[in-house]
Order: structure tokens, then C-alpha cells, then sequence
């Protein structure tokens, strides 16, 4: 529990990096489409340490190889979303204040976060473990390209409708892949 919480630390100091304050824009500007992200933000970062902490393995040292793989590599495509969108998707939140973009950023994060969570849980084989990720977390690369253009193509201020059903996509792209690998597997 105690590197869940700093896993979740961590994830609260490097959201202001990615352009999204959990203090600054939440508690201090009450802007409710931080907030939202923000959430999707923990609730990605939880499915991606939960996952490494799934299966056999020798020792504490591997829940953190897994859960810092499976983290960082949610974090780097979040940097590139914001990155290849133009910045769109920080700006929008937090000087806009769009919540619906808001909600679509929660939804890229916890879809990723439950494919990458998915594919460092196992069993540890440490010949087979960066193999094994790149085989099954490759849809989070593809959802984050999917991502990127419906911000670039979207308008600055969306539909709240349109962005949740956006945000059940990406969940439930996310779950039925880990559904299928998991039934393949």
C-alpha cells in the first residue's frame, strides 16, 4: 500500500509537468474540467500500479519494475498527446476550462491506464517481460494516436455529451482488448 500511495505522489507532482495541477487548478482555481482529468489521471495511474501488482514474482523489487514500466510509458503518452495535439489539450483545460476536454483526457487516461496495467500483470519472466509489455500494450500507443486526433480535429469548446461518450470509447476500447488477450492468452 505504501508504494501505492507514493506511486500516486508521484503521479500528483508530475501532472503539473503534463500541464494539469492538481493544487493549482483544482483546489485553488475550482476548474472543474481539471478536476475531472485529474481523476481520470489517479484512476489511470492506479490500473497501471495495480497491474504490476498482479502475479508471482520474487520479491518486491518486480511489483516495482512492473508498475515503473507500466507508469512511465502512461506518462510519456500523455506527454505525447499533449505534445502532438498542439498543447490543445493542457490549454483547454486548464485556461478554457472545457470541461468536455476534461473529460475526454480522464477517459485516454484511465483507458490507458487499464492497458498498460493489463499488460505488466502476469507472472514474472524476466527474459519475457519487455516483450510480453510491447505485445500487449501496443493498443495504448494506437488509443493515444486516436486521441490526439479527435483533439486536434475537435472544436475548443465540445459537447459534454459527445466527450463522455468519447471517454466510454476509450474505456471500453481498453476493456475489451484486455478481455480479449486475456481469453486468447
Amino acid at each position: 500500500m505504501a508504494l501505492g500511495a507514493a506511486a500516486l505522489g508521484i503521479c500528483g507532482q508530475v501532472l503539473s509537468f503534463l500541464g494539469v495541477s492538481a493544487r493549482d487548478d483544482v483546489l485553488e482555481r475550482r476548474n472543474k474540467a481539471a478536476l475531472i482529468a485529474v481523476v481520470g489521471a489517479f484512476a489511470g495511474a492506479t490500473f497501471c500500479f495495480a497491474g504490476g501488482n498482479i502475479g508471482e514474482g520474487p520479491g518486491i523489487e518486480v511489483v516495482m519494475v512492473s508498475a515503473g514500466t507500466a507508469l512511465c510509458a502512461w506518462f510519456v503518452l500523455w506527454y505525447l498527446a499533449d505534445v502532438f495535439s498542439g498543447r490543445v489539450v493542457s490549454e483547454r483545460i486548464t485556461v478554457d476550462h472545457d470541461t468536455g476536454s476534461g473529460v475526454r483526457v480522464a477517459g485516454l487516461l484511465a483507458g490507458n491506464g487499464v492497458i498498460l496495467g493489463a499488460a505488466v500483470a502476469g507472472d514474472w519472466i524476466p527474459d519475457r517481460f519487455l516483450h510480453d509489455f510491447a505485445v500487449s500494450a501496443w493498443p495504448a500507443l494506437a488509443l493515444t494516436v486516436v486521441a490526439i486526433l479527435v483533439e486536434r480535429f475537435s472544436r475548443s469548446r465540445s459537447s459534454v455529451i459527445r466527450s463522455v461518450l468519447t471517454l466510454s470509447g476509450y474505456v471500453l476500447i481498453a476493456v475489451v482488448w484486455v478481455l480479449h488477450r486475456g481469453i486468447s492468452a
